[in-house]
């Protein structure tokens, strides 16, 4: 005689389940895990290194920028001491250098080109100055006021500036002799 098949009855609220399929799918979570957790500790290092040399040729650049901006202040003061010790040698040098460059033909030709055609210069005093401009003083004599007014006409339109009269006198044949001071700019 056979033996009678045992009937499993599960007479509880919740059936069973298969515990195979929770297992494997446990297993595939994990392994899925752990493949995971290795590829991002390797980029981890990997990422890690490449920081740890980033950091280091940053500290390498800016000690060389210390380096850099030290060397620069060293140059600025041995600059402002060389530009103290040759302060004067320079300034005779860039007045010799200023007096040579002044175009002399081209100062008495201007003023020569606004003297009307009656009158004439008798003296003539020019002065050079730091700022690249000529003081001048000098005397004319104009046969009459009209000729002596298109004297500062022309003076005006030449350029020529701080143009004032100092004196003003008639000699014995009725000329005016007049002494003028003005300021011309030199052109470098």
């Amino acid at each position: 005689m056979e033996k009678p098949k045992r009937l499993s009855l599960n007479l509880a609220s919740e059936s069973l389940r298969n515990r195979r399929f929770y297992f494997l799918l446990l297993g595939v979570l994990l392994a899925s895990l752990l493949v995971v957790s290795f590829f991002a500790g390797t980029l981890f290092f990997k990422y890690r290194t490449k920081a740890e040399t980033t950091h280091a040729s940053l500290v390498k650049i800016e000690q060389l920028i210390n380096i850099a901006q030290r060397e620069e202040k060293e140059f600025e003061t041995k600059s402002r001491e060389a530009s103290k010790q040759n302060k004067d040698k320079v300034d005779l040098v860039n007045g010799i250098i200023l007096r040579k460059s002044f175009s002399w033909i081209e100062f008495l030709s201007r003023l020569e080109s606004s003297l009307p055609d009656t009158s004439y210069i008798v003296s003539l005093a020019p002065t050079l100055t730091e700022d690249s401009r000529i003081e001048l003083r000098f005397k004319v004599v104009s046969q009459n006021l009209n000729d002596l007014l298109g004297l500062i006409n022309n003076l005006n339109a030449l350029k020529f500036k701080q143009i004032r009269f100092l004196s003003e006198s008639k000699n014995e044949s009725g000329q005016i002799l007049s002494e003028i001071s003005l300021s011309y700019e030199r052109n470098i």
